[in-house]
């Protein structure tokens, strides 16, 4: 936590003065959860297998803070863990965050996001898509962003801002990373029906490792882009872009290598209640010294609405950056394809369920293969105004070339708040 000044920097804005005329409502939401969560495969591994019943007592607290300029919201959440029968996983788990935006004047505003987990839960860090901790030792991320906004038009807006990502394994074989991000965009309509979008974004990634072997290589990457977009009708936006990115490393290998990504798009509503927004594009690896890559990538999202719930099917896929352990001489470049479903449903006023899954493909610079299946559902009763009851089902699946990272996961989790 000594990193995240950013979290207690935000904090001490509740203690600034206000506008002797402006209205300022504080919301004080103090509450408590206990859970028990059965968990068939602790350590995600495809070999010996080992179950626990984990209960866990979670106090917390939020504060929020609205004023006719200020919006901030805190919130701290402890989670004190036993296990049944492995009790060296004894453990107290951290959640804390903090969103923040401020006018600061009648165009200019900003904007500071904090996150901070810490757990021993190797799948309860949900920025991590695809690494693999196989044990319950400790790990904390922080993810923060910081951004100016300024408004110079009905839709027209320039933004620069700052992002960070730091993240530390216990598990001496995982490698802690750091990673900065300075970015900027702006979006300027010419006129009702015509308008571009450009950005840039700046990578400084940096990994270290607490045992004797070398981490992964260092590398910096800038990436830039242009949108042009049409809209038809208030409902219905098409446009097309061209996305550049170069990677540099601080090694000889990985080499380095630049990626093009043109690609066309569609927002569009058919109803209140019915929304379509997709693209589809063609990204280019130039290597350095090997043959080129090329592939397809797309993102789908149509979602449905209801009186009482809503519906969502979609699917995304192109390629990304592994930054929990991309390997010594790897770049952490993996190619994805995958889709999704989720939905919830309010059965009563006081009894709503969901349920979700997903299915995701993956391949590294190696030929090596992942496949992984999500899935979900669960239900949640309100009674007596102040109390919830939660039971969820949660399955994951990772079948992959290198047979020890293979696993599958049953949890089961009964909750009262």
């Amino acid at each position: 936590m000594k990193k995240h000044i950013v979290l207690f920097v935000a904090a001490a804005l509740v203690c600034l003065p206000g506008s002797a005329s402006a209205q300022r409502q504080f919301e004080l939401i103090p509450s408590i959860s206990v859970s028990e969560t059965y968990d068939d495969n602790i350590n995600l591994t495809n070999t010996n297998e080992q179950s626990d019943y984990i209960t866990a007592v979670t106090p917390s607290l939020a504060l929020n803070v609205l004023t006719q300029n200020t919006r901030l919201g805190m919130s701290y959440a402890p989670s004190f863990v036993w296990y049944n029968d492995f009790s060296e996983n004894n453990n107290t788990r951290h959640l804390g965050a903090v969103s923040w935006e401020q006018r600061l004047t009648q165009y200019l505003d900003f904007t500071l996001t904090n996150t901070y987990l810490n757990s021993e839960d190797p799948l309860e860090d949900t920025l991590d898509v695809a690494g693999i901790r196989q044990t319950r030792n400790k790990y904390w991320v922080n993810t923060a962003s910081a951004s100016f906004g300024y408004v110079f038009g009905a839709e027209n807006r320039l933004e620069v801002g700052y992002g960070r990502e730091d993240r530390e394994n216990d598990e001496i074989t995982l490698e802690n990373s750091a990673i900065q991000t300075p970015f900027g965009n702006v979006t300027y309509w010419f006129n009702v029906k015509n308008g571009i979008q450009v950005n840039y974004g700046y990578t400084d990634a940096k990994f270290t490792r607490d045992d004797n072997f070398p981490a992964s290589s260092d590398y910096t990457s800038h990436t830039a882009g242009m949108r042009y977009m049409r809209r038809f009708s208030p409902r219905s936006t098409a446009y097309f872009g061209y996305d550049y990115s170069t990677f540099d490393y601080e090694r000889l290998l990985p080499q380095d290598f630049d990626i093009h990504n043109p690609y066309v798009g569609l927002e569009h509503a058919f109803s209140p209640e019915l929304s379509f927004s997709g693209n589809f594009g063609w990204f280019i690896r130039v290597n350095e010294f090997t043959e080129n890559e090329d592939g397809p990538t797309f993102n789908l999202s149509l979602t449905r609405t209801f009186s009482r719930g809503n519906i969502t099917i979609g699917g995304d896929g192109g390629w990304y950056m592994e930054s929990l352990d991309p390997g010594l001489l790897q770049s952490g470049f993996r190619e994805y394809y995958g889709g999704f479903v989720r939905g919830t449903y309010q059965l009563l006023e006081s009894l709503s369920i969901y349920a979700g899954g997903a299915y995701r493909w993956e391949e590294d610079r190696l030929d090596f293969t992942s496949d992984f299946i999500t899935a979900n559902c669960g239900v949640r009763w309100s009674f007596m105004r102040w109390f919830a009851l939660s039971l969820s089902y949660t399955y994951a699946e990772r079948s992959d070339d290198i047979e020890i990272n293979s696993y599958t996961n049953n949890r089961v989790m009964l909750v009262l708040s």
